[in-house]
């Protein structure tokens, strides 16, 4: 008896230590978190800053969440022009951090800071954490490269499916609810005619409610798409009296990276395929 709760006691340290010893990262956002805890597997979970349906344009940075920052060995977050609440904080907390727009191989565009819906600059940035991951934490660094390595094979398969299910829309014009697809819609060649605002935060004048409808009339746009993360009656002003159809789209997403692009390619494809019999 005795030597069994020795046995078990001893086992009771072991995997103590063994959980005091994980690497403690923090994300900023889901669908980086997504491509980190892929990377990560079998070692530990990262920790997501901002939880689903929070957006990083409205987000306070509360006194917890903070001390989980410092409490990290790593933290991974995209730029100040995505995560502007985090700038001030970051520069005096002292732990490694990536900051993924600086990451070099990336495919920059101008005004965009949505990096992630490029799975090229995915695969660049899984490559980049699991190079930082092995620096702070050696002992796994051969998990991690493996695991990046395996990432990059399904990412590039994604992309291979998402390709062949964009193909048929990619001449249909649409209008989105902020700029922040230009890396999706590059990289699949789709038809993009301009976005509602260029930021959420922006206010429209009426002047350019007016030109927006003109726009929609002249170009003959098929579908509006609005973001679940900011509820705008822009988008029934926008298309009262028309026959625009109008959709959802999500450049956060719930979780998943591979949910993330296929949702994407879903919202799109069902509504621009589908016209509406009362089209003007």
């Amino acid at each position: 008896m005795i030597k069994k709760l020795k046995y078990i006691t001893i086992l009771t340290i072991l995997a103590f230590n063994a959980q005091a010893n994980e690497p403690k990262v923090v994300v900023t956002i889901a669908p980086i978190h997504s491509l980190v805890t892929e990377v990560m597997k079998g070692v530990a979970k990262p920790y997501l800053l901002l939880k689903p349906g929070e957006s990083p344009h409205t987000y306070n940075l509360r006194p917890s969440k903070v001390r989980r920052l410092h409490a990290a060995n790593l933290i991974i977050w995209v730029s100040s022009n995505i995560e502007s609440f985090l700038e001030k904080s970051l520069r005096t907390i002292k732990v490694p951090k990536i900051q993924l727009i600086d990451l070099p191989n990336l495919k920059l565009l101008n005004t965009d800071p949505h990096i992630w819906l490029d799975p090229n600059n995915a695969q660049v940035m899984v490559q980049a954490i699991a190079a930082s991951l092995a620096k702070i934490d050696s002992v796994h660094a051969q998990t991690y490269v493996n695991n990046a390595n395996n990432l990059v094979i399904k990412i590039k398969a994604l992309d291979q499916q998402l390709k062949l299910k964009l193909a048929p829309i990619q001449d249909l014009p649409y209008l989105v609810f902020h700029d922040a697809y230009k890396y999706f819609e590059h990289h699949y060649k789709l038809a993009a005619v301009a976005s509602i605002k260029l930021s959420p935060e922006a206010r429209l004048s009426v002047r350019r409610v007016y030109k927006l409808r003109r726009q929609i009339k002249r170009q003959n746009i098929r579908c509006i798409f609005s973001e679940p993360q900011f509820q705008s009656p822009l988008i029934r002003i926008l298309t009262e009296d028309t026959s625009v159809k109008h959709g959802i789209l999500d450049p956060l997403g719930n979780g998943s990276y591979f949910e993330l692009l296929n949702g994407l390619a879903k919202s799109l494809t069902e509504c621009l395929k589908t016209i509406r019999p009362d089209r003007f």
